[in-house]
């Protein structure tokens, strides 16, 4: 029997009571989700394949691996060298695997695009060492850029700068800073909030994230020539926000939008996409 005459009097505090009594097992799982994804974040972001056998060994294992000072550390690199260059490149990977998975693709870009190309496993992976996060991508891309800088003794305005997924946001960043006049991009975001929102569009990820990569932030303030492509179905990042980031671009009739139809995230370049480089890498660079 109810003895408070308040709750008796008044149907409004029985109805709360009683959803209060169904609604606050699930409202206590919304709440622990968001807390451990939080938690979490990192390890959900960042997903390295890591070489542990030879990740401190300075010593290569070929003549296109390098071992770049970091700090208290070393990056891990591939160079691959074109013996009559067009232009020079640095190449940032995506969130997952490392450098060494994309060794090959280094050697198609140096060869298709007559160019020769740094590509670095970032802190964290592969064999370098550290701990990765967004602001240590960033050093790590200062760290690579200066690297390729001094072994050629050229200047920026002979560098390009590649993106994958990840790894564009990266990019971007570093070729708006230093002025690069040539940016390809394939499979990139606006920002990782706009990839964890589509994700988890049951979550307020846009409130919660630490990692940011605001892509489009720096795109606004890029002047150089972009080639991006994207595929239609992208099952990682939707193609809408790489639609979104190129719109974002200040307004150039020689960037390219290149559409891969039913293309998925993780898929080598298409031949259109190279033959677009290889224009862009002519008309900018061959001089």
């Amino acid at each position: 029997m109810n003895t408070n005459p308040l709750i008796a009097e008044n149907p409004w505090i029985s109805t709360l009571q009683w959803a209060w009594r169904i609604l606050r097992t699930p409202l206590f799982v919304y709440i622990g989700l968001i807390l451990m994804m939080t938690i979490f974040e990192d390890r959900l972001v960042f997903q390295p394949t890591v070489d542990r056998s030879s990740k401190h060994t300075p010593q290569s294992e070929s003549p296109h691996d390098k071992f770049i000072n970091r700090d208290d550390y070393k990056l891990h690199g591939i160079l691959i060298e074109h013996e009559r260059p067009l232009a020079y490149a640095v190449y940032f990977h995506g969130n997952g695997g490392n450098i060494s998975h994309r060794r090959s693709l280094l050697a198609n870009y140096s060869s298709e695009l007559q160019i020769s190309i740094l590509g670095i496993s970032y802190s964290g992976y592969g064999k370098s060492g550290g701990k990765p996060g967004e602001q240590t991508f960033y050093r790590d891309s200062e760290i690579a850029l200066a690297y390729l800088l001094e072994h050629f003794a050229v200047k920026p305005e002979r560098v390009m700068a590649f993106g994958e997924s990840m790894g564009g946001a990266v990019a971007m960043r570093l070729a708006a800073q230093h002025g690069l006049p040539l940016l390809a991009l394939d499979s990139t975001f606006t920002s990782l909030p706009d990839v964890g929102q589509a994700t988890y569009p049951w979550l307020p990820v846009r409130l919660f994230m630490r990692n940011q990569f605001p892509t489009t932030k720096h795109a606004a303030k890029y002047h150089g020539r972009v080639i991006q492509t994207h595929g239609t179905d992208d099952s990682i990042v939707p193609y809408h926000l790489g639609r979104k980031l190129a719109e974002s671009f200040p307004y150039s009739e020689e960037n390219q939008f290149i559409v891969r139809a039913g293309g998925d995230h993780n898929e080598m370049p298409s031949q259109e996409y190279f033959n677009a480089l290889k224009t862009a890498v002519r008309d900018i660079y061959e001089k």
